[in-house]
């Protein structure tokens, strides 16, 4: 019998080793695969450098992903990479079968490769049922026609996680099923994958039979809500339990490693391979060396909680400001939405989170927190129990004082910056366990980080409040208030602590728990001035509308009885790029003028869509505000002695076209 055991326990070992080999391997360099390094590259390198800087690094494997200034080289990109032995392993594909997808598949046939094709989506969760079944039809009549396409060519067509209700892998899978091709999987990258991470080991299971590749990204829980969605690997505290999750999984395919930030995609890529050099013996649970420090990365530094200080504020008129922390009680009033916070900044630095009111800890689902985002100086706003983080595209980290607003209500959150509206985003349903906390100022209830500047004029009121433009005047308590502090009673910067007392609030004595208030006489009104006249809400000459960009016309050609009738007269293809417009485009005498995902200015025809001219501006810049009218543009009818132009910014440019020749 012992014979046998032995000979049963080295076929066991047979077995068990080369699959833990196969296992390790996953991580080595010659199954790794570069990803994100075109457009995000600080040396904007170009095809032939690319191709050398891989054959130096010993990566094998790239995915190429672009922006529309990279289509005209796109054969010196294939031909470097046949030169320096890189295979073509992935493509960054267009949503739809365009011409510029059709173009990709040419190149493909051309140069006789056969990457996989990443194609990304997006959209809102769906609300029931029924709208999930239209949905995933709808995706499935999307991808059908690619995935076709690219069977014919013998290629694989994998779904890309990018956020959103197509970034759900659940959604992918119920699309790969709908769909019934075999050339359709996955492709699952970590960076988008931060709100998985306590489902992570479950949901690879469902994607095990589809998955074609994994991206793999330094993930920190909660990073992507503080400053850390994109790290190195080895730099997040998630990352060794994660590859051994993959590693145990079963599961055997390619792994990218990636950039996706602006520094030096060399820095970074090695970065990433010193990182799995680091972390791989620990699967094995070997000892592992000292770890790595990021060329390319710098942990930012907090900035704590200090004592409660009251300076100067903005004017005479407001007193003091509040500079450091305070903590308060917190209110059940404060969880029951809508609310609407309301506060006056001035923050002196982005380097890390300023948070200016937070409502209880991170641990409890109704937690909510007003803050700035490290490193951008957005204005944001958390809430972990509603889907996480929304931020504006608005840095107010400038040293100045700004009026902020944050309205937050079942179903969305609305942010302004000096009474401008300057984001909407959707929220989802509270899930998750309540926790009782109190209430910050100036930093977080259970402290680690603080706000570098000062604020005053503080109120919170239950409601969604009309936010105006800023008043010279402080804040007053009135039928909406919950609470409302101005800091005035606070001692100068003499470092005396004020945590966990109640600030000082400006309560007016004997206020009735309600009162009407009448309307203003006729008499009493301001006049109109007679501007803007209607013939105005009839034009579309600027983005947004006529001159006061109200986004309304009063042309009554299409009514709500006919509106139904309406169908598609004419479609228009730049065929430059694939990207979002964030531009409204204007129309004048006939003519349809707008910028293109190819960072053109295009004329079009209105009345058959064909296009007329097309200018492309001499300085263009690889920055995101160097994109031609990418917040608008408009036209001006000229004068007595100077002609009609089309007047738009792209970087720090300003262009003035001839409308009909460009």
């Amino acid at each position: 019998m012992k014979p046998r055991i032995f000979l049963l326990l080295l076929a066991t070992l047979a077995l068990v080793l080369p699959l833990r080999a196969a296992e390790r391997g996953m991580f080595e360099k010659d199954n790794l695969v570069a990803w994100c390094i075109v457009p995000f590259d600080a040396k904007h390198r170009g095809p032939e450098e690319r191709a050398e800087m891989l054959e130096k690094l010993g990566i094998k494997k790239f995915a190429y992903d672009y922006r529309a200034e990279h289509i005209p080289s796109w054969d010196a990109e294939l031909d470097a990479l046949k030169r320096h032995g890189i295979e073509l392993t992935a493509w960054w594909f267009p949503g739809s079968l365009n011409d510029e997808a059709k173009k990709t598949l040419e190149l493909f046939k051309r140069h006789g490769v056969k990457p996989q094709l990443w194609v990304s989506g997006g959209g809102e969760a769906t609300k029931n049922a029924d709208e999930q079944h239209q949905r995933v039809e709808k995706e499935v009549a999307r991808i059908r026609p690619i995935a076709e396409a690219a069977a014919a060519q013998g290629l694989k067509v994998a779904l890309y996680n990018h956020g959103g209700w197509f970034g759900e892998p659940e959604n992918q899978i119920e699309i790969i099923a709908k769909l019934g091709l075999p050339n359709v999987g996955l492709v699952y990258n970590l960076h988008h994958g931060h709100g998985h991470m306590d489902r992570f080991p479950a949901l690879l299971q469902k994607m095990k039979p589809h998955l074609l590749a994994l991206n793999l990204n330094g993930m920190s829980r909660g990073g992507d809500e503080h400053g850390e969605k994109i790290l190195p690997l080895a730099q997040g505290d998630l990352d060794l339990q994660l590859l051994k999750m993959i590693r145990d999984s079963g599961w055997h395919g390619l792994i990218g490693i990636l950039n996706h930030t602006g520094e030096d995609a060399e820095a970074r890529l090695l970065d990433n391979l010193d990182g799995l050099q680091w972390l791989a013996p620990q699967l094995d649970g070997k000892a592992a060396g000292e770890k790595p420090v990021p060329r390319s990365w710098k942990r930012p530094a907090a900035t704590p909680p200090s004592t409660s200080r009251g300076e100067a504020s903005l004017s005479p008129a407001f007193g003091k400001a509040l500079t450091g922390g305070m903590l308060t009680d917190g209110k059940a009033a404060y969880h029951e939405f809508p609310i609407t916070i309301e506060c006056r900044a001035k923050l002196d630095s982005a380097h890390a989170f300023n948070i200016l009111v937070a409502s209880g800890t991170k641990q409890s689902a109704e937690h909510w927190e007003l803050y700035t985002f490290a490193g951008s100086g957005a204005l944001s706003v958390f809430q972990p129990g509603r889907g996480g983080n929304v931020s504006a595209d608005v840095n107010i980290c400038d040293g100045k004082w700004h009026v902020l607003a944050a309205v937050l209500e079942a179903t969305r959150v609305r942010l302004y910056v000096d009474g401008t509206l300057v984001k909407v985003a959707p929220c989802k349903p509270l899930t998750g366990q309540a926790v009782p906390g109190g209430l910050a100022l100036g930093r977080l209830v259970e402290g680690k980080l603080g706000c570098d500047g000062a604020i005053d004029d503080v109120r919170i009121s239950k409601g969604a409040r009309e936010i105006s433009a800023p008043s010279a005047s402080p804040l007053e308590r009135d039928a909406q208030t919950i609470s409302i502090w101005n800091f005035d009673d606070l001692s100068a910067a003499s470092g005396t602590p004020r945590a966990n007392t109640s600030p000082a609030q400006s309560t007016p004595q004997n206020v009735p728990d309600e009162w009407i208030i009448p309307a203003a006489k006729t008499e009493e009104l301001t006049h109109a001035n007679g501007w803007p006249k209607m013939d105005d809400f009839k034009r579309w000459d600027r983005s947004l509308g006529g001159p006061t960009s109200n986004r309304f016309s009063a042309l009554a050609q299409i009514t709500k009885q006919n509106v139904k009738d309406l169908k598609i007269a004419w479609e228009y293809h730049s065929q430059d790029g694939t990207a979002n417009i964030q531009c409204n485009p204007i129309i004048v005498d006939g003519v349809m003028f707008a910028p293109t995902a190819g960072w053109n200015i295009v004329a079009i025809d209105a009345a058959n869509g064909k296009e007329l001219w097309r200018f492309t501006p001499p300085h263009g810049g690889k920055r995101l505000e160097d994109q031609p009218a990418r917040r608008g543009l408009l036209h001006w009818p000229g004068d007595a002695l100077n002609p009609a132009r089309v007047i738009f910014g792209a970087g720090n440019w300003l262009y003035a076209l001839e409308p009909k020749t460009g």
